[in-house]
């Protein structure tokens, strides 16, 4: 999940790195930080929905999709979307201390915290048209959803499933970090909360937790079984050291050794 911002800020270095050319002068690095300026505008005041994206857009915005197409009032959460979104805002905020970085990140975060489950876990999506649009949703582009099982019904409950809301708790744990703004400080606690009270005693984590509304048309119901899939074991043992090494919190630490054995 980190790959794609990594990408970006490769190309930005690297346009800033490249020897001149006859034929290709170099962009100076005011001309680099500028165009950034303005690929930031573009996504917060044209692509954004509530603060936060989905993966990719019709030139003139008609039609967006995550991985499967969203409607027009849904964000992403699972990865490249709204987390993975504001994680490249704060890199570039790091990488040049322009404040409209953060500003941008800040917005990405506020999206995820107003879409953040009573459980303290994510969806893979974020629908702010509420629940009847997004049961329409279900009913309609998710219903018919050949081979994603996990988009054919709403459980109504989070997932770990796809680093979503492992990306999502990690970005709200770098942004409360970067100045101590209290307001991110609830919904990072109901984070962590979630994390470790959905972890079963042996160390593992379900797909998706609490239990949620039953699904069995294509079988029994695996959402409760303990996953690997997707790293889920790997991300939540990531966030968890996080914590550790920044927040200090003594009750990861027994669960970061739960899950390692």
């Amino acid at each position: 999940m980190q790959t794609t911002r990594r990408v970006i800020l490769a190309g930005m270095a690297a346009a800033l790195a490249l020897p001149a050319s006859a034929a290709t002068p170099r962009a100076s690095r005011a001309e680099v930080l500028a165009t950034m300026r303005r690929a930031t505008a573009f996504m917060t005041d044209k692509a954004a929905v509530h603060g936060g994206y989905v993966w990719s857009y019709l030139p003139d915005f008609s039609r967006r999709w995550g991985e499967l197409e969203a409607s027009a009032t849904q964000v992403w959460v699972q990865p490249p979307g709204t987390g993975t979104v504001g994680h490249l805002f704060l890199d570039a905020y790091h990488a040049t201390g322009d404040e409209a970085y953060y500003a941008a990140a800040t917005q990405a975060a506020q999206c995820l915290m107003d879409g953040q489950l009573p459980s303290g876990g994510w969806n893979y999506l974020i629908d702010f048209g509420g629940e009847a649009a997004k049961a329409k949703w279900y009913e309609t582009i998710g219903a018919n959803a050949w081979r994603m099982e996990e988009f054919q019904h709403d459980w109504g409950n989070a997932t770990f499933d796809d680093a979503g809301s492992s990306e999502a708790m990690q970005f709200l744990l770098r942004m409360y970090l970067e100045k101590r703004d209290p307001s991110f400080k609830p919904a990072l606690d109901r984070a962590l909360d979630f994390v470790l009270a959905s972890q079963y005693p042996n160390g593992g984590w379900p797909q998706r937790w609490p239990a949620g509304r039953p699904f069995t048309q294509h079988g029994a119901d695996y959402t409760g079984y303990i996953t690997f899939n997707d790293d889920v074991a790997g991300e939540n043992i990531k966030f968890l050291v996080m914590v550790a090494q920044t927040l200090g919190d003594p009750r990861v630490g027994p669960a970061i050794r739960r899950a390692m054995d």
